[in-house]
């Protein structure tokens, strides 16, 4: 396992730097978009007011904030600094106070082993650099039974709203390529491999569809850089020459699929798998 993860390329989104500068727009955009994805997730299992609740790359609260009303506590745990800042702010702001908000990595997780009912990782664990220590940490602090929540995208060609975003940001010189996955998660064999080599039992891959509303090109367009944290760092990255032939293009490119047949909402699927712990 470990020649095989050392062979995996590194995601650039598994690193804080990205996430602490989409903070902003991922919590205005993203955060009520996964929403959705996250309570169809919640809708597969069974909890209550004795539950204590772990939520593994928490984001902003996505997931914790659902939770917390329901449930005994969550901790809250997250590698970027910028999204547990978030995350504390929207808790104050619901009035959330049976979280504990923890700075740590999902791989090696600073928690007793059975300390949890529930564990849950909404578009997080797909990125870990060993998925392998990922799944068994989740699968460590779980108590005996305790259930599990893990999702991913899958294939960004079967995602309509990710097709048209990569090919906005095709670059002119560079022949079409098949599109790359953003984690070996999207094929649902391998998820229930992983899952089931962690010691995970009664495993259930689903595959859940939600749209993105689209209503106006150059707002759509300000809300991927401003939200898809890998647009925002190419923006970061690029000199303002670099990044306003990049925008232009993309403008350009979106205006072209998306103009005549909007308002419009791009579905895109992710595979929602639950288990618990054997």
């Amino acid at each position: 396992m470990s020649e095989t993860v050392e062979a995996r390329p590194l995601s650039p989104l598994a690193s804080p730097d990205p996430w602490n500068l989409v903070v902003d727009g991922y919590d205005e955009i993203t955060r009520p978009f996964l929403g959705l994805f996250s309570r169809s997730g919640l809708a597969r299992l069974h909890y209550g007011l004795e539950t204590r609740v772990i939520d593994i790359a928490c984001g902003p609260g996505t997931t914790t904030l659902l939770l917390s009303p329901v449930v005994k506590h969550v901790t809250c745990v997250d590698f970027s600094a910028g999204m547990l800042a978030q995350l504390r702010s929207n808790a104050a702001l619901a009035g959330a106070t049976n979280l504990d908000i923890v700075d740590a990595d999902g791989q090696a997780l600073p928690f007793e082993d059975g300390s949890f009912d529930l564990g849950v990782s909404m578009f997080g664990l797909m990125f870990f650099p060993d998925r392998a220590k990922g799944f068994a940490e989740l699968h460590r602090v779980l108590v005996p039974g305790g259930q599990a929540l893990v999702s991913s995208w899958l294939p960004a060609e079967q995602s309509p709203f990710y097709r048209v975003v990569f090919a906005a940001l095709q670059p002119d010189d560079t022949p079409p390529q098949p599109t790359q996955p953003l984690s070996t998660l999207e094929d649902r064999d391998v998820f229930e491999a992983e899952m089931h080599a962690a010691g995970f039992a009664d495993i259930r891959i689903e595959a859940v569809t939600h749209g993105f509303d689209v209503d106006d090109v150059e707002r759509f367009w300000d809300d991927i850089v401003r939200a898809m944290a890998p647009v925002t760092m190419m923006k970061h990255n690029s000199s303002p020459t670099e990044w306003s032939k990049i925008e232009g293009r993309a403008l350009d490119r979106l205006r072209r699929s998306l103009e005549g047949q909007l308002p419009a909402t791009l579905s895109t699927s992710a595979w929602l798998a639950t288990a618990r712990k054997g």
